[in-house]
């Protein structure tokens, strides 16, 4: 009922204010946010919001802020190319403020990869299960007066599991202790199902066509949007991918390399200050059948981006996980501290900071830090510290017809980052796969590698606006002990508290890699309005091994070379 009202009493607002396209939103793949980093860099202006998705009402409020009218060459160049990205609205526009819009795609996608033995998950591809494309999708959206906004996909391409995967039942693995607390140590023999080796993936040369139906993504739609905004606010009951923060690399608070989150998101910016609050909801039953979901688990979370000049973005934000056998609407208070809600059994907090820095036009220093856990004083050092930061210089300048732009980036975390006892900042998906019902996928809501990570990346590109791009990055990782299927405590207790004792990489064996990824896309000049024609293609190249501490030796060396083609026809 709360819900309801606030939607109502914000689409009354909208009528009042709208004059655009406000609240349809801009999906975080659209070229539409690269554009404007770039067009932002490269003018010297600092950077848009790092929160995002963003409405086209931001990114309309965000373009503003250049002055069109003093551009000249590629500056105007990639200028126009964004006015025309965010400007159109729906294609059928009636007179009574209906606005309707169709689409459908087909992607063709080939991959090849040398060492399907090693790297027999879809874990272990560089361009992941959550980057690939659908074979088939189609979508449908509509808009009110241009301030109501919906959008939902419909897709038919390869899914993550399969029935032919290897498969096995999670309270099995050797050294089971239960996965953080989200999973316990006895979760019900047979109950859960987890993927060791997949059919697919492992495959020297596949493609995204599903050889059978039992093979495609049951998991869809990916997307589905309900919206409401005005010219300097939005709110979203979405499913879609969203991202907050700065990184290259991966962002510590919510990151945008799973495929979907399920959320509840209130925005409002103007010129100096943008005010995000977000509630993220997740899946809380883990047993392979359809068993009713006995509890309600949700990250709420506020985030406040200040921007007093040009050259200076700042933002802070304070989150917390909400677990409990149902929801009290007490505590879905966005001015709330989320610190202060004192009951560990239901709630764990952590705070984050973000900063960028435009030295000079084009060069932006830019760095993140988490804080999970730290000892205060009068407090016990019971629980391990838990923390994480990240830094990075990146520079952007125009070269010819387009933008070259490149990034060095660091990132440490600590073991025990995102790790309680009883509420943790750990997830999972649920699959479903025939054969097995569901199969379980365990990921991190923030940096995508976790803690115990030291992790260093430089990446450069080309890009010519409408034309396309090519990226070759470089990215090395080293690794501890700590994963989702170790334990946090020392005496292999997840219900007691995390007081693992380790440095990051921590632990006597450390895992090693290197990655290096070439990259390009192309966009086919249109030869109808209708019709959009792009085709990308990517090479990388993984190498792992393992160091040994006690003995200083390295070991279980292994790589991978992973190829990939694409072709995209669109009709919209």
């Amino acid at each position: 009922m709360l819900l309801v009202s606030v939607l109502f009493a914000l689409a009354c607002a909208g009528t009042l204010f709208a004059a655009g396209p406000y609240s349809e939103m801009i999906p975080l793949s659209s070229p539409v946010y690269r554009d404007m980093d770039d067009l932002y860099a490269v003018m010297g202006i600092g950077t848009p919001s790092n929160a995002r998705p963003w409405s086209k009402g931001e990114a309309w409020h965000i373009l503003a802020r250049v002055d069109a009218d003093a551009l000249r060459g590629v500056f105007r160049t990639l200028y126009d190319h964004l006015a025309n990205e965010i400007r159109p609205g729906l294609r059928w526009q009636f007179s009574d403020g209906f606005g309707l819009g169709l689409g459908f795609e087909s992607n063709i996608e080939m991959h090849a990869h040398s060492n399907g033995k090693d790297f027999g998950k879809d874990t272990d591809w560089v361009y992941r299960f959550e980057e690939r494309r659908p074979f088939l999708k189609a979508w449908l959206d509509f808009g009110v007066k241009d301030f109501l906004y919906t959008y939902v996909d419909l897709r038919y391409g390869m899914g993550r599991t399969n029935p032919h995967d290897t498969v096995v039942h999670l309270e099995s693995l050797p050294g089971w202790v239960g996965v953080g607390a989200i999973i316990p140590r006895n979760v019900g023999a047979g109950t859960t199902n987890y993927v060791t080796h997949s059919a697919v993936y492992s495959k020297g040369v596949s493609c995204n066509v599903p050889p059978t139906s039992a093979a495609f993504d049951f998991e869809w739609p990916k997307r589905a949007v309900f919206s409401l905004g005005g010219m300097f606010w939005n709110v979203s009951l979405a499913r879609d991918r969203i991202d907050w923060g700065n990184s290259h690399i991966g962002n510590f608070i919510v990151d945008d390399h799973v495929d979907f989150h399920d959320y509840f998101r209130f925005v409002a910016f103007t010129d100096h200050f943008k005010y995000d609050w977000l509630n993220l909801f997740f899946d809380t039953n883990p047993v392979g059948g359809e068993a009713m979901i006995s509890e309600v688990r949700m990250l709420m979370a506020h985030r406040l981006e200040f921007r007093p000049w040009d050259w200076l973005t700042f933002a802070i934000s304070e989150n917390v996980m909400y677990r409990a056998p149902s929801a009290d609407f007490r505590f879905i208070n966005p001015s709330f501290i989320f610190h202060n809600l004192n009951n560990r059994s239901m709630f764990n907090a952590i705070a984050h900071a973000e900063l960028d820095i435009m030295l000079y036009q084009g060069l932006n220093l830019y760095g993140q830090f988490v804080l999970d856990q730290a000892k205060a004083p009068n407090e016990s050092a019971a629980q391990a510290d838990a923390w994480g930061i990240l830094g990075g210089v990146e520079y952007a300048h125009v070269l010819g017809p387009g933008v070259l732009s490149s990034s060095l980036e660091c990132a440490y975390t600590t073991p025990c980052l995102y790790r309680r006892d009883g509420v943790d900042f750990l997830m999972y998906r649920k699959y479903f796969t025939l054969g097995y019902s569901y199969i379980l996928h365990f990921d991190y809501i923030g940096f995508p590698y976790g803690g115990d990570a030291q992790v260093l990346q430089w990446e450069v590109s080309y890009r010519m606006p409408g034309y396309g791009a090519v990226t070759l990055s470089l990215m090395g990782m080293r690794h501890g002990e700590m994963n989702m299927f170790k334990s946090h405590n020392m005496g292999d207790d997840n219900d007691g508290y995390p007081n693992y004792v380790g440095r990051t990489p921590s632990g006597d064996v450390i895992d090693e890699s290197l990655t290096v990824s070439l990259s390009g896309t192309y966009g086919i000049p249109r030869f109808s309005n209708w019709v959009g024609m792009s085709v990308w293609s990517r090479l990388d190249w993984v190498g792992r091994r393992k160091y040994t501490r006690s003995s200083r030796t390295y070991g279980a060396g292994s790589s991978d070379c992973q190829f990939t083609l694409g072709l995209r026809i669109a009709l919209q």
